[in-house]
């Protein structure tokens, strides 16, 4: 007989088991898909928005987080905190990092916010040093009531007749051109003095009291 201390067996732990399967994201239908949330996709998606379709706008990126080092210039340019970390090709094969943003709203996070039109000519046939740039199948009148449409929407800052190369306008800027610091206000005189013609860029920046630029 023997001695049921010794024949009893520990009881087997439960193999593991893999996690349950994650879900998969719910299948989304739309009538409109915009690639890219950018000036591009996120304007067309803006003016899609009244006409009764479903629009969807993918993009890759995250919301850019807001801190302190937005404002940091050396944070910004020299440590290029919000660039990818990615390299591009270039056509001689050498790399290179790209000078692109992947957030919601694209580029426009880090961009200039400089708006200024294409001018007239540059919808025409253009003869370039490498060749000629073919014209567009639209002319600048054609579009001209859209960018007013556009620096509307965008609260574009700006002053009509101070560019002398400036294209025909329906109207003047929505807002009163951004006020220069010092230096430059000093700097805009002297090249005037000279017979120069400096002029206040057009600029999508909401400066109005309370604006919602941070």
């Amino acid at each position: 007989m023997t001695n049921d201390a010794e024949t009893r067996q520990e009881p087997r732990a439960a193999p593991a088991q893999d996690p349950a399967p994650t879900s998969a994201p719910p299948l989304r239908s739309a009538d409109i898909v915009i690639i890219g949330s950018g000036m591009g996709g996120g304007t067309l998606a803006y003016a899609l928005r009244d006409l009764g379709a479903r629009v969807l706008v993918l993009e890759r990126g995250d919301y850019l987080p807001q801190e302190p080092q937005n404002w940091d210039p050396w944070a910004v340019f020299r440590d290029k905190r919000y660039k990818p970390r990615e390299l591009w090709r270039d056509g001689d094969g050498r790399l290179y990092r790209p000078g692109v943003y992947y957030w919601v709203g694209g580029n426009t996070k880090m961009f200039g916010a400089a708006l200024t039109r294409f001018r007239r000519e540059d919808f025409g046939a253009l003869a370039h040093h490498d060749g000629e740039s073919p014209a567009w199948p639209l002319t600048y009148d054609e579009l001209e009531a859209y960018y007013c449409t556009a620096e509307d929407l965008y609260r574009v800052h700006g002053h009509l007749g101070g560019d002398p190369t400036e294209p025909p306008h329906s109207r003047d800027y929505p807002y009163p051109p951004l006020p220069h610091e010092p230096a430059i206000r000093a700097l805009s005189a002297r090249l005037s003095d000279q017979g120069l013609h400096p002029f206040h860029l057009p600029m999508g920046i909401d400066y109005r009291p309370g604006g919602t630029c941070v």
